[in-house]
C-alpha cells in the first residue's frame, strides 16, 4: 500500500471513529441551549431509586432510593422537587439469562425502608442532592401517573388498583381529595394551568376522564383503543392522546370535550406523546415499531421516524427544547436527541430499567458545601 493511500485509509478510520465515539460526551456541551442550566432526572425502576443526571458531562449528580418500582416523575414551577410515584412491584431476574423481566414478581421489601406495597412517593430536593420527604398517601396502592400543579402547592397521581386520581398536599403529603375515574387502569394524567380540570387516560376501558374540581362532575371522552400517553398543547385547547392498541392518535377539543380528529400514530403501538416547548411539534414514541415519531401540531403530518434499536419509552426536552432525551428501559440507557437533526447524538447510562423522565432544577442552583 502506498504512503497516500496509508494516510488516506487512518483519515477514514479516524473520521469513523469520530463519528461513532467522539461525539459522546461533547455533543450536549454545544446542544444544550442557554436557559438548560438544569439537570436530567431518571427514575430507575429496576434500582428503586432515581438519578440526576448532567447530559453534558454524562456525571450523575446524585442517586436518590425511591419506593418500591419507582414509575413516573414530576417535577414542581420551581424546579427545585421532583414527585417520583412507586407502583409496588419488582423486576425479577432470569436466573439462566441474566435479563429482568417487569412486574413479575411483587417486591418484597424495600431497603429504603419504604413501604414494600406501593404506597409510596418519594420527594428529591434536587437543589441539595437529597431525599427532601417521602409520603405514604393513605391505602392507595399502585401509583403511577403524577402531575403537580402550577402553584407547586398540591399535586395528583393516578392510583392505578382503586381507579382513582389521588389529591395531595405537596409539602404536607396529606390526602385532599380522591376522584373517581369510572374507568379501569388510570395511567397517565395531566392538569390545566388553572389546576382546575384533570386530564386521566383510563387504558383498560378505551376513554378519558375529565374531572372538574370545581363542579366535581367527571365526563367521559371516547378515545382509540388502550389510551396512554397524553398531552396538552401550550394553549390547552387540544389535548393529544396515544392510543397504544390501534396504533392511532386522538385529538380532544377540551372545550367541547370530545374527539375532533383520530389518525395513524406514524408507527405501531404508541405509548408516550409530548408537545416540544415550542409547541408546533408533537414528539409520540411507539413501543412495537421501536421508534419516536416526530408530528406536526397543525397538520399531523409526519416529520420524522427517529428508530431505536429497543422499545423507546418516556420522553423529556431540556427547557430550549434543543433536547431530547428517550428512556430505553431494556438498554438501561436513555437516549440523547438533537431535537433540530432529530439524530441520536450520545446515550447516557442511567441505572435499571429507566422509565420515567423529567428536566429539572435549572432555577435553583445546587447548595454550596459548608453553606
Amino acid at each position: 500500500m502506498s504512503a497516500k493511500a496509508f494516510t488516506r485509509l487512518v483519515g477514514l478510520v479516524l473520521l469513523f471513529a469520530a463519528s461513532t465515539h467522539g461525539v459522546r460526551g461533547q455533543a450536549q456541551v454545544g446542544l444544550l441551549g442557554v436557559g438548560d442550566t438544569g439537570a436530567l432526572v431518571v427514575v430507575s425502576g429496576g434500582g428503586a431509586e432515581a438519578l440526576l443526571i448532567d447530559p453534558a458531562t454524562r456525571n450523575v449528580l446524585g442517586r436518590f432510593p425511591t419506593g418500591p418500582d419507582p414509575r413516573e416523575v414530576a417535577v414542581s414551577p420551581d424546579g427545585r422537587y421532583a414527585y417520583v410515584t412507586s407502583y409496588g412491584w419488582q423486576p425479577t431476574r432470569d436466573v439462566r439469562t441474566g435479563d429482568l423481566d417487569e412486574g413479575v414478581a411483587y417486591w418484597e421489601g424495600a431497603s429504603s425502608g419504604i413501604a414494600s406495597d406501593g404506597r409510596a412517593v418519594t420527594v428529591l430536593d434536587l437543589a441539595n442532592r437529597s431525599v427532601h420527604a417521602v409520603f405514604q398517601p393513605g391505602r392507595y396502592r399502585h401509583l403511577e401517573g403524577i402531575r403537580v400543579g402550577k402553584d407547586g402547592q398540591r399535586f395528583w397521581m393516578t392510583a392505578e388498583e382503586d381507579s382513582a386520581i389521588v389529591e395531595v398536599d405537596a409539602t404536607t403529603g396529606d390526602v385532599l381529595m380522591l376522584w373517581k375515574t369510572g374507568g379501569a387502569d388510570p395511567h397517565s394524567l395531566t392538569v390545566t394551568r388553572d389546576n382546575r380540570r384533570l386530564f386521566v387516560a383510563n387504558t383498560g376501558s378505551d376513554y378519558l376522564t375529565m374531572i372538574d374540581r370545581v363542579t366535581v362532575v367527571p365526563q367521559r371522552i371516547s378515545t382509540g383503543r388502550n389510551p396512554q400517553g397524553l398531552a396538552l398543547s401550550r394553549d390547552e385547547k387540544e389535548l393529544w392522546v396515544a392510543n397504544h392498541g390501534d396504533h392511532t392518535i386522538s385529538v380532544i377539543d377540551t372545550r367541547k370535550l370530545r374527539e375532533v380528529a383520530t389518525f395513524p400514530s406514524g408507527g405501531r403501538g404508541p405509548t408516550r406523546v409530548v408537545f416540544n416547548p415550542a409547541g408546533n411539534e408533537v414528539w409520540v414514541t411507539h413501543a412495537e415499531s421501536h421508534e419516536v415519531v416526530v408530528l406536526d401540531r397543525v397538520s399531523a403530518a409526519v416529520l420524522a421516524h427517529i428508530p431505536f434499536d429497543t422499545e423507546p419509552r418516556s420522553i423529556a426536552f431540556s427547557t430550549s427544547g434543543a433536547a431530547a432525551f428517550v428512556s430505553a428501559p431494556q438498554r438501561h440507557r436513555v437516549y440523547v436527541i438533537d431535537a433540530a437533526t432529530r439524530e441520536v447524538v450520545d446515550r447516557l447510562e442511567a441505572g435499571s430499567l429507566p422509565g420515567g423522565l423529567a428536566w429539572g432544577g435549572e432555577r435553583v442552583p445546587p447548595r454550596r458545601s459548608g453553606g
